[in-house]
């Protein structure tokens, strides 16, 4: 297949894409995945990536998926690479408002499933029986200091939590080990993030990784049994319940994907291995 879609021949007529989404619709481009999956199958083997828990992901529903993140999205690369290699369905992203405003990088984003993570967007994906993915912690959990490194930055970023909700799905934790050894953080910079995304922030981290790539790391993906938020006592018409009722459900979450990438980490021998 990938043969017949140069890349040339994909390069967008239009610079930007609404991140809107629409079943009837869908932007998700099958050539352009067929296309980049190849290109990303490198960088799946250079971290030597494993992939745990599929079998977790519901088949017959749509899920909302919730991990840590890695500096510059390496890790959503790799692991919408290799679950779509395993499974032949894409993650779809739900991604930050403000990446849906930058000329060209949007219309990707939206050609490989992305959507502008806005509740109305989401919920349409989950219902239409996608995979979703978020991050909660957004950009504090990716541009995180060297100190922070594989701890969660959700604090009461409860919008993931009222999507599924809405859309009566489970949710299914993911435990990213290896991500946050990928590149050393040793700053950030106070210009060129703002200038583009609007505010501090967005301040860029300035890395050293080997030369200009990634150190070759081991990442390794455990995807937990999904979370079904009605056995915290809620239902659809909680997803706009005040913030002090859905706390205690958002702790539970956030606590137990703590406590999974805690085991992941204590499980391995060496970011290497």
């Amino acid at each position: 297949m990938t043969k017949d879609y140069p890349i040339a021949s994909l390069l967008p007529d239009e610079l930007s894409a609404s991140g809107d989404y629409d079943p009837e619709h869908d932007k998700l481009d099958p050539r352009l995945i067929g296309q980049l999956q190849t290109l990303a199958r490198p960088m799946v083997r250079y971290f030597r990536t494993e992939v745990e828990g599929l079998e977790n992901l519901p088949w017959d529903s749509g899920c909302l998926c919730v991990s840590n993140h890695a500096v510059l999205g390496l890790d959503s690369a790799v692991l919408f690479a290799a679950v779509h290699e395993r499974t032949g369905r894409m993650l779809r992203g739900l991604g930050e408002h403000v990446l849906f405003k930058l000329p060209l990088i949007s219309h990707f984003f939206v050609r490989f499933g992305a959507v502008d993570g806005n509740r109305d967007n989401a919920v349409r994906l989950l219902r239409n029986g996608e995979w979703a993915i978020c991050y909660p912690g957004g950009v504090n959990d990716s541009f995180k200091r060297p100190e922070d490194r594989y701890r969660l930055k959700w604090h009461n970023r409860l919008g993931y939590l009222r999507c599924a909700l809405a859309a009566g799905v489970p949710i299914v934790p993911i435990a990213g080990i290896g991500i946050d050894d990928a590149f050393i953080t040793i700053g950030r910079e106070h210009r060129l993030g703002r200038r583009l995304l609007g505010g501090p922030t967005y301040d860029l981290p300035i890395l050293v990784g080997l030369g200009l790539m990634p150190l070759p790391v081991k990442f390794r993906f455990i995807f937990a049994p999904p979370i079904d938020p009605r056995r915290f006592g809620l239902t659809e018409a909680d997803a706009d319940a005040p913030v002090e009722e859905l706390l205690p459900a958002h702790a539970d979450i956030w606590s137990h994907t703590q406590g999974l990438i805690d085991q992941g980490l204590a499980g391995r021998k060496s970011r290497f291995f």
